[in-house]
């Protein structure tokens, strides 16, 4: 085990973290080849410098990040790392005509530098973002951007595979009360949709966001359905990002 400074010591520490769902001031010590003391002071001083560590009390205790994503220093719920990747992924996806050479480079550098027990969860959120052509011209003239609200319950019953409670309006105005799974988001630029498996009609349908009123997420987990019968449902261009 080759001997650390302290600086050293602390980054590999905040590494050793992120590399772990949960693990103990035991473990920790052993791999840094300190004393279990050590660790603990360590990991205290970590704390103070801002990182979300969360703990039990005693020797034996769960130590692990507070759930989220860690890259480099910077420290991303899962909203902001969810989203950072999708902005990058979406922008290559549409072929954005600047520098569309650094967004594959930067995005596979993203992601490499997340710990694997993460980026496997993001690699399986990503395969359920579906982008498809850009919206209709008839599509655009109805358009409205969505509340903020809404799409962030959206969101995150979309990432923790919550029901979703929700009040629709169609395109003819009428609304309708659902309770959906939000299965997959599928955007056709710039218009995002919900596709879900509906409770109400016992099929797969699309939700336009912008035409969701208002949300609420539930305490009730769902499974997640064959990914087939939400692919072919859009167009046939249509690939998760």
């Amino acid at each position: 085990m080759p001997a650390y400074g302290r600086a050293e010591r602390l980054e590999a520490l905040r590494s050793l973290l992120m590399q772990y769902d949960v693990t103990t001031a035991d473990r920790l010590a052993a791999e840094l080849g300190v004393s279990v003391r050590t660790a603990q002071r360590d990991l205290a001083a970590l704390r103070d410098r801002g990182l979300p560590i969360e703990g039990e009390r005693g020797r034996g205790g769960g130590i692990r990040l507070e759930p989220g994503w860690s890259l480099g220093r910077v420290h991303l719920n899962r909203s902001e790392a969810l989203g950072l990747l999708l902005s990058l992924s979406i922008a290559e996806k549409i072929k954005s005509p600047l520098l569309l050479g650094d967004l594959r480079s930067i995005t596979r550098k993203v992601a490499s530098a997340f710990a694997p027990s993460q980026a496997t969860r993001i690699r399986t959120l990503r395969s359920r973002i579906l982008v498809g052509e850009p919206a209709s011209n008839v599509v655009m003239q109805a358009y409205e951007s969505p509340g903020a609200l809404v799409t962030s319950i959206l969101l995150e019953a979309f990432w923790k595979c919550r029901l979703a409670s929700i009040r629709y309006r169609d395109r003819e105005g009428n609304v309708t009360e659902r309770v959906i799974e939000a299965q997959c988001f599928y955007y056709n630029v710039p218009v995002w949709y919900v596709l879900a498996w509906d409770h109400l009609r016992n099929d797969v349908r699309f939700f336009r966001i912008d035409r969701i009123e208002h949300a609420t997420m539930s305490g009730t987990q769902f499974q997640l359905r064959p990914a087939r019968i939400f692919s072919s449902a859009g167009e046939p261009e249509a690939r998760p990002v």
